[in-house]
């Protein structure tokens, strides 16, 4: 016979490459645990990418451009950034002044961004997260921190305290989104008593509040 039978040292030259390829593509089939983790957390900041960029379109849309009403305390305003908030963010860059109106897409996205983070609102279920940054945006971060301890019927310290972080566990929710823009309409009644100058922009308030309202409602949990 021409064919000769393999030795067992050339069984085991050739069954060790086979048996190397066998663990690779094993490899390649079964998921790490960490590949498996840093899937899961790229999935989840794109979410909150897009979530942001869902309270930015509605925020944006309601703060409009340029406004220098006379009523208006915060002054020359440019879509919903002062120009004294504007003045500080470019001098903690070293930067000089600038007018609001001049100010650039990724300036205003940063900004932006840092209400977004200082409100937590990112840790937040979608439809809170919305009301939570733009509340934070039109009223402050302090204050949105206050609106959502009112929400919670907790003590308004206008901090993350310990035991607002406790209670949001449990009321993560579209309920708790829902009543603290309850809470800023009875805000809305309450300044204008208190001031009537406050009666120009009364119509608006209300038009978002309850348009942030019904925004919220078609936001899928």
């Amino acid at each position: 016979m021409s064919d000769k039978q393999p030795t067992q040292r050339q069984l085991k030259i050739k069954w060790k490459p086979n048996l190397l390829l066998g663990l690779l593509l094993l490899s390649l089939a079964i998921p790490l645990p960490f590949a498996q983790k840093t899937l899961a957390q790229q999935q989840t900041a794109n979410f909150r990418q897009k979530l942001f960029q869902t309270a930015l379109y509605f925020t944006l849309y309601f703060e409009g451009g340029f406004s220098d009403h006379p009523a208006d305390k915060g002054g020359r305003t440019y879509r919903g950034i002062l120009q004294t908030e504007y003045n500080a963010y470019r001098y903690s860059r070293g930067l000089p002044p600038l007018d609001v109106t001049q100010m650039s897409e990724s300036e205003l996205l940063e900004i932006y961004q840092y209400y977004w983070d200082s409100s937590l609102s990112g840790t937040m279920q979608p439809a809170l997260a919305i009301v939570m940054f733009d509340t934070a945006v039109n009223f402050g971060i302090n204050n949105s921190i206050t609106f959502l301890q009112q929400a919670l019927g907790l003590p308004q310290t206008g901090v993350f305290d310990a035991p607002t972080k406790e209670a949001l566990k449990a009321a993560n929710n579209r309920n708790t989104a829902l009543q603290m823009i309850n809470e800023r309409i009875i805000y809305r009644y309450k300044r204008v008593q208190e001031d009537p100058s406050q009666m120009a922009f009364f119509r608006g308030w209300l038009s978002r509040d309850y348009s942030l309202w019904g925004y919220v409602n078609k936001i899928k949990n």
